[in-house]
């Protein structure tokens, strides 16, 4: 059942170390390599890593049994994915991040920080750096944690340790929330839902989709559904087949079962990216952030032509008539008509008029793979919203009718994933939830601190600069990407009650001033006088490093032994890395580094020898019924092989799957969902019962040019001075802010 790479003819899984002879003359070992940037203690993906002689010479997709991998039967027809890795072209490049010129090699300190005396916290990003050695680095990081403490307390340290990064287990981001915790606690900065906050901070209020989809329905068995009974798919957002991301190019093999299965796709765009280019039958470019109008505009016409599902309506909807009375200019005495939505969006009405009739007389579903503008944009909330309402007016969750998302990788589902996935594997996500043992890939506890509510105090990143420059600062919900919708009404205060302000900042992520807004801002409060101290923890000198007073060297994948998994479905494996390169200069692993601080602060136990902290993990999960850890050792790769579509069609069967939200469609009182009514809320009323006079998220989800957060709109008055509107696909040849000091991908035409 499980196949190690017995597909690869010059591969001996019994002597791993030695394992081929290029032209009988130069012995090259293989490792095998968490290559994705996904980071959380997700890896999604790995490759092969050739070594000669201390030397990184190629790095190539993995090719495993094809028997392993799920099969999705649709239309008499067999969709599946290559039985390899699915490389994104910055993964099979990544040795160049190994050995660019911006690593950083030893420890550094700010040439005019002085421990002991003068600290020039307003030359953070000015000064240059001097060598120093790892003694004395981690003498100055205890002392200022113990001087820290003594002063103000552990509270007053900030650990920024989130996001997107390397994603073997010694390179994560998020140990030193860990090490706090042992320690007594800190300020955790919490990682925001930037990727789709307009479902999370809007969708949530129609359709629920709590803490495994973040306000997106959920995606049990969905992909047979569609690829079956979808006739038409209206897709917007981000570039699916060039976002790589963390599936590498799952994007492009999910298009390509669309477009095999017939399925006509429109996209609704800005800008004619690479997808729409190369999949669209309609492509239909949009103003950014005008989605709201275009929707309600759909709606409009659905409902003065009779065209949506009214037997659906009256039984799963709650609210229509409040959303009815808005779109037909009831309320504000503004019909939203094609014509009013074609001055604002520059869609043409007849195109507006074409496509709302198309779309009500076809099986249509919505499917992004990002959110792009419409989600991450000036009232993001609306559009999301407009999309479920949409989706619920055609009956949402009958054959054809869903939100999907074009990246399998992240098809999360209540029971099951959107492909075939055999259902023990699946709840390793639940651990999160206390989920029972042998249940799940081994998972990261480490990963709570990515996506959790977590206890007091806390600050939202993005609310970062202001809590330092501008307290006090009041805001409502954790933030946490796992949060409850309950979690958005609850307010918070920094500084919060009985915990002092923060004076350190510990930063793992080192990415602030570049992924986040306000860069500016936030340089502006880092070199605030209440900062005291600012360590980072970095592999390169980029971003963030640069306004530090310590820097520690990290190392990256190939430095070390390691270990990575996919808990979340699609391609579920574990692999065991053997150290590829020696580290570069003086660096150490993530997890090594902390262990060093742990061991001088009193609390080793924290952090034991990196192999026994992976081994205590693997044997807690499912992964021993299939092999050994001593089995796992010496053949590096575990993939656990996918259900045949009979025992998928067994699992469905004894589960009770529906795809989506067929369940609720088929029983909507015996499979309520987690609103308030258990309905679809085109009146949300959670919003109604806690933030009645908000006008900038409304009960029922309006079309809002600009208010008193955003004024980013061609209707605002200074568009008579400022009239362009900018918007930013994900980039195709990097992910976020890295991989840009890799020269390969430099050299093609179309980087930018």
């Amino acid at each position: 059942m499980i196949n190690g790479a017995a597909s690869k003819k010059y591969i001996n899984l019994k002597n791993y170390n030695n394992i081929m002879m290029e032209n009988g003359k130069k012995e090259t070992r293989v490792s095998f390599v968490a290559t994705s940037l996904q980071g959380y203690a997700d890896a999604h993906n790995f490759n092969e890593v050739h070594i000669q002689n201390n030397r990184i010479i190629r790095i190539r997709p993995y090719h495993f049994n094809e028997k392993l991998i799920y099969k999705i039967k649709a239309k008499s027809k067999i969709f599946t994915r290559p039985a390899k890795s699915l490389s994104a072209p910055y993964e099979l490049s990544f040795k160049h991040r190994a050995f660019s010129p911006n690593r950083v090699k030893y420890p550094l300190k700010r040439i005019d920080f002085d421990p002991k005396g003068e600290r020039n916290p307003q030359n953070r990003g000015k000064s240059k750096f001097v060598r120093i050695s790892w003694e004395e680095a981690l003498n100055i990081i205890v002392g200022e944690i113990n001087r820290i403490k003594e002063k103000y307390g552990l509270h007053a340290i900030a650990v920024m340790g989130d996001g997107h990064g390397q994603s073997s287990w010694q390179t994560l981001h998020y140990y030193a929330h860990k090490l706090f915790d042992a320690l007594g606690g800190c300020t955790h900065i919490v990682r925001n839902p930037d990727s789709w906050e307009g479902y999370y901070w809007g969708a949530k209020h129609v359709w629920g989709g709590e803490i495994l989809t973040c306000g997106w329905e959920y995606q049990d068995a969905i992909y047979e559904d569609v690829l079956e009974n979808t006739e038409l798919l209206i897709i917007s957002g981000d570039p699916e087949t060039t976002s790589w991301g963390f599936g590498g190019q799952l994007g492009s093999i999910c298009m390509r079962w669309i477009k095999d299965a017939g399925i006509k796709c429109i996209f609704i765009c800005p800008s004619l990216n690479y997808s729409a280019a190369i999949h669209a039958d309609k492509w239909i470019p949009i103003r950014p952030n005008t989605d709201s109008a275009l929707y309600l505009a759909i709606a409009y016409l659905w409902i003065t032509e009779g065209t949506y599902d009214e037997g659906y309506v009256k039984t799963h909807v709650h609210g229509f008539e409040d959303f009815k009375r808005y779109v037909l200019g009831e309320e504000d005495g503004i019909p939203k008509t094609p014509e009013w939505a074609s001055k604002i969006t520059g869609i043409p009405v007849r195109t507006i008029k074409a496509l709302a009739r198309t779309w009500a007389s076809k099986r249509t579903s919505i499917a992004v793979a990002f959110g792009g503008p419409k989600i991450r944009g000036p009232y993001s909330t609306e559009p999301a919203r407009l999309e479920a309402i949409l989706l619920g007016m055609q009956g949402l969750g009958k054959p054809g009718v869903h939100f999907v998302t074009l990246l399998p990788d992240w098809a999360l589902g209540r029971i099951v994933p959107g492909v075939p996935t055999p259902p023990e594997v699946y709840p390793g996500l639940q651990q999160l939830l206390g989920v029972r043992r042998g249940i799940g890939m081994p998972r990261n506890p480490c990963t709570i601190y990515a996506v959790a509510p977590l206890p007091p105090p806390f600050i939202p990143k993005t609310l970062l600069p202001d809590a330092i420059l501008n307290p006090p600062i009041t805001w409502y919900g954790t933030g946490a990407i796992a949060a409850l919708r309950e979690d958005q009404f609850e307010k918070f205060t920094y500084p919060m009650d009985g915990y002092p302000e923060i004076h350190m900042i510990v930063n793992e992520n080192g990415c602030w001033t570049t992924c986040w807004n306000e860069g500016y801002k936030f340089i502006e409060a880092i070199r605030s006088p209440k900062i005291e101290f600012v360590l980072v923890i970095h592999p390169w000198f980029e971003n963030d490093c640069a306004f530090a007073d310590i820097i520690l060297p990290a190392t990256t994948v190939f430095e070390q032994d390691d270990f990575a998994a996919h808990v979340l479905g699609e391609f579920t494996f574990a692999i065991w890395t053997d150290k590829c390169i020696e580290p570069i200069g003086e660096s150490k692993s993530d997890y090594e580094i902390m262990r060093e601080i742990a061991l001088r602060l009193g609390v080793k136990e924290t952090f034991p020898p990196f192999e026994d902290f992976i081994r205590e993990a693997y044997e807690e999960s499912l992964c021993p019924k299939y092999m050994s850890w001593e089995e796992f050792k010496k053949n590096k790769v575990l993939i656990v092989p996918s259900p045949s579509l009979e025992e998928w069609e067994e699992i469905k069967k004894k589960f009770d799957v529906k795809p989506g939200l067929g369940a609720f469609y088929e029983d909507p009182v015996n499979n309520r969902l987690e609103t308030p009514t258990g309905k679809l809320e085109f009146y949300s009323t959670g919003l109604a019962e806690n933030f009645p006079e908000d006008t900038e998220r409304p009960p029922v989800p309006h079309y809002i040019p600009y208010g008193e957060t955003h004024q980013e709109s061609l209707l605002h008055p200074r568009a008579k001075k400022y009239p362009l509107l900018m918007v930013s696909n994900h980039p195709r040849w990097r992910v976020h802010a890295q991989c840009d000091d890799i020269p390969w991908l430099r050299e093609i035409p179309t980087c930018k």
